[in-house]
């Protein structure tokens, strides 16, 4: 199949827009930049996957959490809530950001269309960063955005490389926090500026019945801490902590509306063939997060934090 002149789908400048460059992704297939040709690079059979799984990143579970969260998202961050973890930081083009948990790199995306901004992703899952590598050049911005692999147990990152990094659940399941803390203060420049948004504890304890049940149910252990040790070890790191806010309310709200957004399709017959029971396996796993939410044990905390001024 090829793009035709005039075609709807193109922008301004002849190119597909960022939106059908991932989906023709998805869907097996490769643009040629140059003349907007695309060829098929897989069979439309579905992967050989195995049976639906949250262990691991294969295919199926990546396509499935983007039926669910939207292009590149393999957690539930709508726009609303990008844009209240990065508008705090003022971020404009002359900054060098990281993203620190950067899944299939919806979020880069969106922090390079919103700010023409140059993003630095790092990622645990070997998967998410050949795919998300993959995505970027889809769309056109491997220029914008470079993915890398790493451990966040062992973090290494270039010193003093950036203004700004953010993170979005990407850190509840490091066992050593303050190391963790230590090395991304490393990666700062100076007044650089941390936020983070993550699963805490705030009045219970790990060993709540909540917590507990709720711990089994997830791929990788997590380490809690309470909110209160977040602050402390950023502060032990050599942050500055000015920011800490209860956003489960928020947070909750958005992972129904997502899936009361696929109910939605599949009642009206928008089932996603082989997909759905990935979908439904996503769904075991979310279920035991809202579930330890509303027992009021877990809690989802922004915590914002800067690199303090030097003192001459």
């Amino acid at each position: 199949m090829e793009a035709e002149a005039g075609d709807p789908r193109q922008d301004n400048d002849g190119k597909l827009p960022l939106k059908a460059r991932l989906k023709l992704w998805w869907d097996g297939y490769e643009l040629h930049e140059k003349s907007n040709a695309v060829v098929t690079i897989q069979d439309d059979l579905p992967p050989d996957d195995g049976p639906p799984t949250v262990q691991g990143w294969s295919v199926s579970r990546q396509k499935s959490v983007v039926t669910l969260f939207g292009d590149g998202m393999t957690r539930c961050i709508p726009d609303s809530a990008k844009k209240r973890i990065t508008n705090p930081m003022g971020l404009n083009k002359t900054m060098s950001i990281a993203e620190l948990g950067s899944g299939l790199g919806g979020f880069a995306h969106w922090v390079v269309e919103e700010f023409d901004a140059y993003v630095d992703g790092y990622e645990e899952s070997d998967e998410l960063v050949e795919a998300s590598s993959s995505l970027a050049k889809m769309a056109g911005l491997t220029r914008y955005i470079k993915y890398k692999h790493v451990d966040f147990e062992n973090f290494e990152a270039k010193p003093k490389s950036a203004n700004v990094a953010y993170s979005s659940e990407a850190l509840f399941c490091v066992k050593n926090k303050l190391d963790c803390f230590r090395r991304i203060h490393g990666m700062m420049k100076p007044e650089g500026q941390f936020m983070m948004s993550d699963y805490m504890l705030d009045d219970a304890s790990a060993d709540d019945p909540a917590i507990v049940k709720w711990m089994a149910a997830e791929p990788n252990m997590p380490h809690m801490k309470n909110v209160q040790e977040i602050r402390s070890l950023l502060t032990k790191a050599g942050f500055e902590v000015s920011i800490a806010e209860d956003t489960t309310a928020e947070y909750k709200a958005n992972v129904l509306k997502a899936f009361a957004a696929y109910a939605t399709l599949t009642s009206s017959g928008g089932k996603s063939g082989h997909l759905h029971e990935w979908v439904l396996r996503e769904g075991e796993l979310w279920t035991a997060r809202v579930q330890a939410m509303e027992s009021g044990a877990l809690k989802v905390f922004r915590v914002y934090a800067r690199v303090p001024a030097e003192i001459l």
